[in-house]
């Protein structure tokens, strides 16, 4: 089933219908560590945090090891206000309770629909039997299979990433999950991660490390430009491997493997990015700071004309160089070229003398291709990963809570 996905040892998992969505769909998970494990998070800039947010947020301020993450989908509990607050104090006590823990070991997610009063008795009655079910059954892989499809909302597919790296303590396991189709943005994308190792790793460098992984995957994925109020990353570190790494050498060797799997989850995102058909990964170079060069990326993967030109495979360049002429940068419209894979579009600010249209149009028909904005003005770059926009997209969201 999870074929050449390492799952991290120390870690179980669970996945149950709890009667948050209509049918026999899977929405509630469980992530349980053998052990305490060190906990670093980023969470959504939005000003209106989910309950959960407020409430993760002051746990990894205080330090708090983590053992269990409750995941549920199909209710937000975000601006459901101090009522909101209590039902997360409430299902963690309960859950604690169950699973023998403090309630400060309990980590509480929600995605799905925002400002719905949390529905904290089903919740509750779901804790009990997903308590049941992590001492059933399910193998652990195919446990972990479920847990990722229960934090799945418009998701099509489950999002399961799994490896093992080689360190001078010995080998270590990092396996991610994650949600997300739509409210994708950069600058936390509703998305939720979670990623797993075995390594022991001290609080401050797990935490810096995990800012540094995600500025540089999920704050780098567009689908439709919104960002939601219940964005979260977690990353634990139980140890059980017993390499516990401190030589800068293992440190990095342990942050390649992070980002590794976080890219190959924020691109598995894009990809099933809600009614999506293309991953366009949009990449400027030349420009004379990483700021005015992630400026204009962000401004070409956000364009709705943009997005829209790569569903119809028009290669209309004239969008892409006007969403450049507007991102607010100084550049040399002279100097500018594009290029799709390939393909030279544009050279210097206009069509390229040897494009052909039709050329242009093969590379919008893949599945998968680069648009390249070189501005020849500087030494540095910057890249994301944006989808095209469709038809669907627009169906799914008007009958989203229908």
């Amino acid at each position: 089933m999870l074929d050449n996905i390492k799952i991290c040892p120390g870690y179980r998992f669970a996945g149950i219908h709890c009667g948050l969505k209509a049918g026999d769909v899977l929405d509630l998970a469980l992530l349980l560590s053998s052990c305490p494990a060190v906990a670093a998070a980023v969470f959504t800039k939005n000003r209106f945090p989910a309950a959960p947010v407020i409430y993760g947020r002051k746990q990894i301020a205080e330090g708090c090891d983590l053992r269990a993450v409750l995941i549920n989908s199909g209710n937000a509990n975000a601006c459901t206000g101090y009522q909101g607050e209590i039902d997360v104090l409430t299902v963690a006590e309960v859950l604690a309770a169950a699973l023998e823990l403090s309630r400060s070991e309990i980590f509480i997610s929600s995605t799905g629909v925002i400002g719905e009063p949390f529905p904290v008795t089903t919740v509750l009655r779901g804790v009990e039997a997903l308590v049941a079910d992590l001492e059933g059954g399910l193998n652990n892989e195919e446990a972990l299979d479920a847990a990722a499809q229960a934090i799945m909302t418009t998701d099509k597919v489950s999002k399961i990433v799994g490896i093992e790296v080689e360190t001078s303590k010995g080998l270590v396991t990092l396996t991610g999950i994650a949600k997300g189709a739509g409210m994708i943005h950069p600058d936390m994308a509703t998305m939720l991660a979670y990623l797993l190792t075995d390594a022991e790793v001290d609080r401050q460098t797990w935490q810096a490390m995990l800012q540094r992984v995600v500025d540089k995957s999920f704050n780098r994925i567009s689908v439709d430009g919104d960002m939601s109020t219940n964005d979260t990353v977690l990353a634990l570190a139980n140890g059980v491997s017993g390499c516990c790494l401190t030589a800068s050498s293992d440190l990095e060797v342990l942050e390649d493997g992070l980002l590794q799997i976080a890219r190959d989850l924020a691109f598995m995102i894009v990809k099933d990015g809600e009614g999506a058909t293309k991953v366009v990964e949009i990449t400027v170079t030349g420009a004379s700071g990483v700021a005015a060069a992630e400026k204009i990326c962000r401004a070409v993967a956000n364009s709705a004309l943009v997005k829209t030109a790569f569903f119809g495979q028009d290669a209309n360049w004239g969008r892409i160089i006007a969403a450049v002429g507007y991102a607010g940068v100084e550049i040399n419209p002279e100097l500018v070229n594009i290029s799709f894979d390939q393909v030279r579009v544009v050279s210097g600010g206009v069509r390229d003398p040897h494009y052909s249209e039709e050329a242009g149009a093969a590379v919008l028909r893949c599945p998968e291709f680069t648009v390249k904005i070189d501005l020849q003005s500087g030494e540095d770059e910057f890249t994301l990963l944006t989808s095209d926009l469709t038809h669907d997209y627009i169906s799914i969201n008007a009958d989203y809570r229908s």
